[in-house]
């Protein structure tokens, strides 16, 4: 076997405990995460991690994924979702003109690749949200949130850097996939502006919901580790 087919088989094994319905969420959650940092750091394709197919072209190509989030804090989790696509080498942007009040829609750009691995981290980075989110009123709910999206992206930038430390050449990779990226979905929605938003922060939701996403592993440490987060409690 290959190093390369030996690489695979290992995301294909980490992903697998991963989604097994015995495994701790913990251990599921740490699992999701190197299996990121593998496909990150090694540009895995999708395909050839589920060991469908081998790797073909078009999985460097800009193309497109639809993200249709429910359910709790949807708004929240799109909110997530967006910030966590500018780290990962994509871009994303909230349809608007979706009527459908019970539901958000993400439409995120990037290559196959890095869009297979925006959806893996994405998933393990809900599950922590709502393992570790305390109980509070609007107020407090939407300022953690907010500290809780930007400790996800602050501790995604740092394992970046540590990427691009480990393997040089990686960094001008990243960023020229990032501004293909950029350009098709402007390309393809002409119509999009920024949108700000208000909110009255909390200081202390927004300090707890930062250090929370600031324990998310993108992978660093590795299975093994089992870090265990604490559980916290879900209000709608």
């Amino acid at each position: 076997m290959s190093s390369r087919d030996s690489l695979h088989a290992k995301v294909r094994a980490i992903l697998e405990k991963a989604n097994h319905p015995t495994t701790p969420q913990a251990e599921a959650e740490t699992a999701l995460a190197l299996a990121f940092r593998l496909m990150q750091k090694y540009d895995l394709d999708e395909n050839a991690v589920s060991g469908r197919q081998a790797r073909d072209a078009s999985s460097h190509e800009v193309t497109s994924k639809v993200f249709v989030i429910k359910g709790p804090y949807r708004v929240r989790r799109g909110t997530l979702l967006w910030t966590m696509a500018k780290t990962l080498s994509c871009h994303a942007y909230r349809d608007m003109m979706e009527t459908n009040t019970t539901e958000v829609t993400m439409v995120a750009y990037g290559s196959a690749n890095d869009l297979f691995s925006l959806e893996t981290l994405f998933q393990a980075a809900e599950m922590l949200a709502l393992r570790t989110m305390p109980a509070g009123d609007r107020r407090f709910r939407t300022s953690w949130w907010i500290g809780y999206c930007e400790g996800i992206a602050r501790k995604l930038e740092q394992e970046n850097r540590v990427i691009v430390k480990e393997t040089p050449g990686v960094g001008l990779v990243l960023v020229e996939r990032s501004e293909r990226a950029r350009k098709q979905m402007i390309a393809s929605t002409p119509h999009l502006h920024a949108v700000s938003s208000s909110y009255s922060s909390d200081k202390e939701a927004y300090g707890a919901g930062h250090r929370a996403g600031s324990q998310f592993s993108a992978g660093r440490n590795g299975v093994g580790a089992q870090r265990q987060i604490g559980a916290g409690r879900r209000d709608k």
